[in-house]
């Protein structure tokens, strides 16, 4: 694979076409993979493989799947594994009280004083060096933008959020935050080994009596010349948990002190996938609250849902209609990461309510039919450090660093999302950028699941187990695939059994539409008649006992029954035929070795 070893590797074409002989085919819509059986193997091996369309190389995002792989046990849990199902695909009333004004769903997201900048100038002066070594640097300059969170987008994303393949729904694919998007918005590197807070060193010891961010600034911030080890990592403990992981509480929390320890003494580990794996987590956790809201509960979200927010913004920045204000055009040209302009960008309709906002998000999220290039916003990959602006495949002085990232990329497997050390932090998510493999500028294919049974399925902290955990990080981060670089020009297609398998799966499960926006209006009027009576409640509970004329609680409103859509289709575990409208022109591979020299 890597060009030290000597070895010029060839890869065999999975196709190699005409547009002519695609004629047949919507545009963006290619064959699967070759089925000569002789290559199935090696391509079941491969993260990318090539095939041509009049002589121009793309790649398809493998791996490719095997029989093993997707046998009726594995389709019975992939792609929506029961308990994980998304909210929009669920025939229950809605009921929106908990996201309407004065309540803020996240109220733990990152919040901007002078207290914090002052102190942040301080230790910027004599630490800075450090940042930059442990990479961190960028993603501590972006707690600089006082990030706004748009809660009612946030919640309409959710909505369409399926957690065992950490992935959204929508109508044009799978589609979520990945590796390569973490290292665009924050500089951070996807390499680096599973964060375990038991390797921080004991030669320094820090601790507060003060929780509440203001109050332990003032405890820790010191007036010396000098910002002493015990300052720094009194800084970073009250950075991890406002601006990075930002806790439930609103509080500076205790389990971070060993992470701070390990960046102040720039012990390497993998910050871009404990970030990523809590956000996943985080997900998780606020769509099963928002499964359990059409009773009036309400809930907290709490995570590093800014990551959410900046890859919303970056993928669906036209179709969500955001800006970026002229005030930010300077920094913006001067950014080093892509978060900094994202997290400047706003509405350009301000001032909706609630419910207003929330309809049009979920509208926007719900008319994704197609994929577009736009969507993958990172795959130029313009700017930031250099390990991530380097072509892919790269010059040999960097080959080895390159071909790391991008098999961190694009390897699917599972991420730790634990902080702490008590037993209950013990947590898995899974990793699959094998089901967007587009967001990469990679061509996608009928999709392979590495759950192949129910007791594989990993949901973060959800009864997961210390044994548990190392048991399952060593399975599936076994280097089970390869990734063989060669030139290709990005492509956004995807292959028509893929399109047919998708279309089958979303739209045998989505409410009717006009059902669906239905049940969403009058979950806002569910939430108003909730309010009356719950204070009509109040009310009553405050008059005299037995008294005769006590206010009545208004009736529940009357439940919208959600009828499945009369297109509903049967659903199979085999891969759908194509249908005699579809039929396609007989696209054949050359039975000649044509291959990719490397």
């Amino acid at each position: 694979m890597a060009s030290d070893s000597g070895v010029r590797k060839f890869l065999p074409y999975a196709g190699k076409w005409t547009a002519a002989t695609l004629s047949s085919y919507d545009t963006d819509v290619v064959p699967e993979p070759s089925l000569r059986l002789d290559l199935q193997k090696f391509w079941e091996n491969q993260l990318i493989f090539p095939y041509s369309v009049d002589n121009l190389v793309h790649a398809f995002g493998g791996p490719k799947p095997s029989d093993k792989s997707r046998n009726s046990k594995v389709l019975s849990i992939f792609p929506v594994y029961k308990p994980c199902v998304p909210r929009v695909f669920i025939s229950e009333p809605y009921n929106f009280s908990y996201i309407k004004a004065p309540n803020r769903v996240f109220r733990s997201a990152p919040s901007l004083n002078d207290q914090y900048l002052g102190w942040l100038d301080r230790v910027q002066r004599d630490k800075a060096d450090i940042w930059q070594a442990c990479g961190i640097y960028d993603l501590i300059q972006l707690s600089r933008t006082g990030l706004k969170y748009q809660q009612e987008m946030i919640i309409a994303a959710l909505h369409f959020f399926e957690s065992s393949t950490n992935t959204f729904h929508f109508e044009c694919g799978m589609m979520t935050p990945t590796l390569l998007d973490v290292a665009a918005i924050t500089g951070l590197s996807p390499l680096g080994d599973t964060y375990d807070p038991c390797k921080a060193s004991d030669t320094i010891k820090f601790d507060f009596r003060n929780k509440s961010y203001s109050k332990y600034i003032v405890e820790n911030r010191k007036t010396s010349d000098e910002v002493s080890d015990e300052e720094h990592i009194a800084f970073l403990t009250l950075w991890l948990s406002q601006y990075v992981f930002c806790t439930q509480s609103l509080q500076v929390a205790k389990k971070f002190i060993p992470m701070a320890i390990q960046l102040h003494e720039c012990q390497q580990f993998n910050f871009a996938r404990l970030i990523l794996g809590c956000l996943y987590e985080s997900m998780r956790d606020a769509c099963e609250h928002l499964k359990r809201t059409g009773d009036g509960s309400t809930f907290l979200g709490a995570g590093p849902f800014w990551l959410l927010q900046l890859w919303l913004t970056a993928t669906f920045h036209a179709e969500l209609d955001l800006f970026l204000p002229e005030p930010y055009y300077e920094e913006s040209r001067t950014r080093r990461v892509e978060g900094t302009r994202l997290a400047r960008m706003v509405p350009r309709e301000r001032g909706l309510g609630y419910d207003v906002a929330f309809q049009q998000y979920f509208n926007t999220f719900l008319s994704l039919k197609k994929f577009k290039p736009s969507f993958a916003p990172f795959v130029d990959r313009p700017l930031g450090p250099s390990w991530f602006t380097h072509r892919f495949p790269s010059p040999p002085e960097f080959e080895m660093v390159t071909n790391s990232i991008w098999n961190a990329y694009l390897m699917p497997t599972v991420l730790s999302c634990r902080i702490g050390l008590t037993s209950g932090d013990f947590g898995l998510v899974g990793y699959f950028p094998n089901l967007v493999s587009r967001q990469f500028g990679l061509t996608q294919i009928l999709p392979k699941s590495i759950y192949l049974e129910e007791r594989e399925v990993c949901l973060g902290k959800h009864g997961m187990t210390e044994p548990q955990f190392h048991s399952f990080l060593n399975h599936f981060n076994q280097p089970s695939y390869e990734l063989t670089p060669f030139d290709f020009a990005p492509s956004h297609a995807c292959t028509r059994e893929f399109f047919t398998w998708w279309s089958r799966h979303y739209e045998g499960r989505l409410v009717d539409k006009t059902a669906l926006l239905t049940a969403i209006s009058n979950g806002f009027d569910s939430s108003i008649l909730n309010k009356i009576k719950s204070k009509l409640n109040a009310r009553g509970s405050k008059s005299k006992a037995g008294s005769s004329d006590s206010s009545k609680p208004l009736p529940p409103p009357s439940k919208v029954e959600l009828q499945i859509a009369s297109r509903k289709r049967p659903h199979s575990t085999e891969t759908p035929s194509v249908s005699k409208k579809q039929k396609p022109v007989p696209a054949t591979c050359s039975s000649a070795p044509d291959k990719v020299l490397i």
